[in-house]
């Protein structure tokens, strides 16, 4: 069995005023497209699939259509809730897509969903006649049976274990069972995901997918909104673990083996501009990256004066540019002709020429604080929630390591 990993679609979200609409709905297709060159038989995707709680409509739309775009030849889809879903907005056509083998996972109890998707179907006898009329026939074999802690994936004699737990917020968590509030959110954590895992089979191929942001520290951190958990949350048991949250493609843990996807699209100007998604191959038992080609791509650009802003812009034509503008200030004739280049997204000022840089002392801030400055100066914006984490750890680990020399 094959299983394609991908996760942070971010349907509806927009770069500045620019919509992304249809890169997202290229992405789909391109998605579709590979999962049938590698033979995909199940298709992951590990949270954040809209990017507010309440998406526009057309942001909906390209959700439902792409679901069952990507649900083609028999393969199950799993969409699983992440912290910018509302789960039961999410999953209101739920009844519906579970007759077209799409899981919409935005609880911990699946034992509703009884392997009716997916049954063997009676094709319209003109397809008997097609050269790949038994393949499309075995591919429709796939059954999906629901269970508590969620479902197994049956492909003839082969199953797969998939526990689908989405972002376990404090409310989450309060719905699915009762929460002893005397022990920490972490260990509360640790306790869903392991109850999650308990209906696995030894023989079946076992894979966890959910949505948390961890951290190679064992000390919990509110970042941002949301707590960066220590690894050892995550159970011992799961062959492979299929994280969403973090729009960088890393493994974080070895053993258990667990690893971001990554998001499929490019959405802020510090993630990597290449982009793929995990195939997971459950007889090999090999992870292997295929590399996206969909979107727009994001670049910063330098420039000093406006006719280096356009020449900048012409030479990314056809992408997204941020121009980081250190000249004199701009006139009015020129700001408009910079901001209406066709690939022009973004204008920040980092200085005025001639301007008169005050050295502030900044001993007494913190490894965090002092990031956020620099990153304010650097790039006019807040550094997100996974790239100041990940800033804070190096710090903490360099410090570690000249204290033991």
């Amino acid at each position: 069995m094959k299983i394609l990993h991908t996760a942070d679609l971010h349907l509806g979200k927009r770069l500045n005023k620019a919509s992304r609409l249809d890169e997202q709905t290229a992405l789909i297709k391109e998605l579709s497209k590979l999962a049938d060159a590698e033979n995909v038989d199940v298709v992951l995707i590990a949270g954040d699939i809209f990017d507010a709680s309440v998406p526009p409509s057309e942001a909906e739309r390209v959700f439902y259509r792409g679901m069952l775009t990507l649900a083609e030849r028999g393969r199950a889809v799993v969409a699983l809730a992440g912290n910018h879903d509302d789960e039961r907005r999410m999953c209101a056509a739920k009844p519906l897509a579970d007759l077209q083998g799409i899981v919409l996972a935005g609880e911990l109890d699946y034992s509703a969903l009884g392997g009716e998707t997916l049954s063997d179907p009676a094709p319209p006898p003109s397809l008997y006649a097609l050269a790949d009329a038994a393949d499309y026939l075995q591919k429709q074999r796939i059954k999906i049976y629901g269970k508590l802690g969620g479902v197994t994936v049956v492909k003839g004699d082969e199953k797969c274990d998939i526990a689908l737990v989405p972002y376990p917020s404090e409310s989450r968590l309060s719905r699915w069972y009762d929460q002893d509030y005397n022990v920490q959110y972490s260990d509360r954590v640790k306790q869903t995901l392991e109850k999650a895992c308990d209906f696995f089979q030894p023989d079946n191929y076992k894979i966890l997918c959910t949505h948390l942001f961890l951290t190679k520290s064992e000390a919990s951190d509110a970042l941002g909104g949301l707590v960066a958990l220590p690894l050892s949350v995550l159970p011992q048991s799961p062959d492979y673990i299929a994280l969403g949250h973090v729009h960088k493609r890393f493994r974080i843990s070895k053993a258990p083996l667990a690893e971001y996807c990554g998001s499929p699209l490019q959405y802020a100007y510090d993630e990597s501009r290449n982009k793929s998604v995990n195939i997971i191959d459950t007889v090999k038992r090999t992870v292997t990256q295929a590399v996206l080609s969909s979107g727009k791509k994001l670049y910063e650009a330098d420039a000093t004066s406006a006719d280096e802003c356009i020449a900048k812009l012409d030479e990314h034509a056809g992408e997204y540019v941020r121009i980081r503008y250190g000249g004199e200030p701009l006139g009015k004739d020129d700001a408009l002709r910079i901001k209406s280049h066709p690939a022009f997204n973004d204008l920040v000022v980092t200085a005025t020429a001639g301007a008169d840089n005050a050295v502030e002392r900044r001993a007494h801030l913190t490894d965090g604080e002092i990031f956020d400055l620099y990153y304010k100066y650097r790039r006019n914006d807040a550094p997100s929630v996974e790239l100041k984490s990940a800033f804070i750890q190096l710090m903490g680990e360099l410090k570690n390591e000249a204290d033991q020399t």
